[in-house]
């Protein structure tokens, strides 16, 4: 990554795919206080999908350039700005309660999604950070998923982030998990959210998985 005088960052992900971008994208905002991070991307899911969630998910602005064949994915990123962001979508979320241990290396895993949401059959990995759903709503289907990690002060965002395209439309769906320490125990927000047709159904599983997750994730992430 090279700096200039006036803040800007340039990151080249061309010829990259997912979760590529978006990863190396996540590890500069790392390093950068303030500026404006130019992502150079030729990759669709990550101009319209994998970048935008990142930079929602940290409360940060951005603009897409179209220039020529690619793109110029321009990140704003001010002194102190990183916050979790409201989702957009149908979403809920259930707070968990564990001892304070550490547990990154099982969030880092999506299969923890089969222990509550019974949709998910089975999860391959293809790359670090890059996963396949097997899932079964309605009908069997399978969907790339996205797995990127966000400091905070005292834990992390952890972010599942999943999309497909049908033959009209396009629908999004993932999982947060935000952890924090206080004192002698570690809270856990998870949220589950859904951007796309047939919410009112999605609404409905969504509440279902969640209520799982508050009985099963405290056995399964103390393991």
């Amino acid at each position: 990554m090279a700096s200039t005088a006036n803040k800007e960052y340039i990151l080249d992900v061309r010829g990259e795919e997912c979760p590529i971008p978006e990863m190396k994208a996540a590890k500069e905002l790392q390093k950068i206080d303030s500026g404006k991070l130019i992502v150079f991307t030729d990759h669709e899911p990550a101009i319209d999908v994998t970048l935008p969630s990142l930079c929602k998910s940290l409360g940060l602005k951005y603009e897409v350039v179209k220039d020529g064949e690619y793109v110029k994915f321009v990140i704003y990123k001010e002194k102190g700005s990183v916050k979790v962001e409201e989702l957009e979508g149908v979403s809920e979320t259930e707070r968990i309660y564990l001892r304070p241990i550490d547990i990154r290396e099982k969030l880092a895993n999506p299969a923890l999604l089969m222990s509550f949401v019974p949709q998910v059959k089975a999860v391959d990995s293809v790359a670090p950070g890059s996963y396949i759903l097997h899932m079964k709503w309605f009908i069997n289907w399978e969907t790339p998923l996205f797995v990127t990690f966000n400091p905070l002060p005292r834990g992390d965002i952890v972010y599942y982030t999943a999309y497909q395209k049908l033959p009209l439309t396009r629908i999004s769906f993932g999982w947060r998990f935000v952890s924090n320490r206080t004192g002698n125990e570690l809270v856990i927000d998870i949220t589950e959210w859904y951007k796309g047709p047939f919410s009112g159904q999605a609404r409905k599983s969504i509440k279902k998985h969640m209520e799982k997750a508050g009985e099963v994730l405290p056995r399964v992430l103390q393991a």
